[in-house]
């Protein structure tokens, strides 16, 4: 293979679970020995030796075609998608570059049966297994001392499902049982702050009717330092997210690696390294975005997920909750399927993901000779 050089643009400077993988794949790359520049270079200047690719990890919609194609000999795409069906705008995008690059074999499924002709590669998602450890001091939250900790961490958007998590808790849990659920989250507007989704989910709480005395609930809406998410995850015997759907599921990872079992739908992204043994899986209709979207305490974000023909998962509801009571009455069996989602992990490194993403890059520059 002669000398090529990549030209990495993504989200790699924002805090979200989408900067992280965008941070963790450009370092992965390079520690497969190949040569990386994150964000836009002068390439007239810095001596470039051999062809030029750009892995472009933005929405696809979003890119220049004209001036990318000037510079670069090589564009390959690193996308990720959450329902049945792409959106409709990225389709004539997505077939304009050399490959597309995904996180898991559901993506893959849903780009082809989108349109999507081009050469797709399915490049997973790794973890850390030295930083998301089971031994990870954990974060001190009020109240929580003694108690099963049920976790979960998400942005407040619809397609987290907040509204199906805190109904099921609220129903099942009351003030008896010895319980907590701690909620780590975040908007997307300024507005959108720790007080807000707070009163947002008061407000979700009265319009249910729930008076009974429930289980506490403690909500987190500001930005977390890496120490106090990585014990967040080991202060939980538990790690809930009843989702609707997704690419991958970080937070998966990153409970797993931490020692901590997963509850979730079992349909997505996560169902390439969620197992039974590692995890309690819940069962789930397909439905249309738009029939729950009515109900919503969270972002919509309706311009992408309500689009002709989208599908995505509605987590059965008592499952949840049988499956939630069941958790916290087997913590011995909670401790088990982490012990095992902490042995999975490890053959999740974001080393192997590098692997595959050049491996991808290669056989994109040897097909077009």
């Amino acid at each position: 293979m002669k000398p090529y050089h990549v030209y990495w643009k993504g989200p790699v400077h924002k805090a979200s679970g989408l900067g992280r993988a965008s941070r963790a794949y450009a370092q992965a790359l390079k520690r497969q020995g190949v040569a990386v520049s994150i964000g836009a270079s002068n390439h007239r200047k810095n001596g470039v030796q051999g062809k030029k690719v750009l892995i472009y990890h933005h929405i696809p919609s979003s890119i220049q075609w004209q001036k990318e194609r000037s510079v670069y000999d090589f564009i390959i795409l690193n996308t990720v998608w959450e329902t049945s069906r792409i959106p409709k705008g990225w389709l004539p995008h997505m077939n304009k570059f050399d490959a597309v690059c995904v996180p898991s074999r559901q993506n893959k499924g849903t780009l082809r049966n989108s349109g999507v002709k081009v050469p797709i590669f399915v490049v997973p998602h790794g973890v850390n297994t030295k930083e998301f450890h089971p031994n990870n001091k954990k974060m001190s939250v009020p109240g929580a001392a003694g108690r099963f900790t049920f976790v979960s961490v998400f942005g407040f958007q619809h397609r987290k499902n907040p509204e199906g998590l805190l109904r099921a808790y609220w129903e099942e849990f009351s003030s008896k049982d010895n319980v907590m659920l701690v909620i780590k989250t975040n908007g997307y507007a300024a507005h959108e702050n720790e007080k807000w989704i707070q009163q947002k989910i008061l407000q979700y709480k009265k319009r249910l009717g729930i008076q009974k005395d429930t289980a506490p609930v403690v909500i987190i809406g500001r930005r977390l330092s890496e120490n106090q998410l990585k014990g967040l995850y080991t202060l939980g015997n538990v790690f809930v997210l009843p989702t609707r759907g997704e690419g991958v599921g970080l937070p998966f990872l990153e409970a797993l690696a931490s020692g901590v079992p997963v509850i979730t739908t079992s349909w997505g992204g996560q169902m390439d390294f969620l197992t039974h043994s590692n995890s309690f899986l819940i069962p789930y209709q397909l439905r249309s975005p738009s029939s729950s979207m009515n109900r919503a305490i969270s972002k919509k974000f309706s311009n992408l997920f309500v689009q002709k023909g989208q599908l995505w998962a509605e987590p059965d509801l008592g499952s949840l909750k049988k499956t939630m009571r069941k958790a916290y009455q087997n913590p011995g069996l909670c401790k088990q399927k982490g012990r095992q989602g902490r042995k999975d992990m490890f053959h999740l490194s974001w080393d192997r993901a590098g692997a595959f993403m050049k491996h991808a890059i290669e056989e994109v520059i040897r097909s077009k000779k």
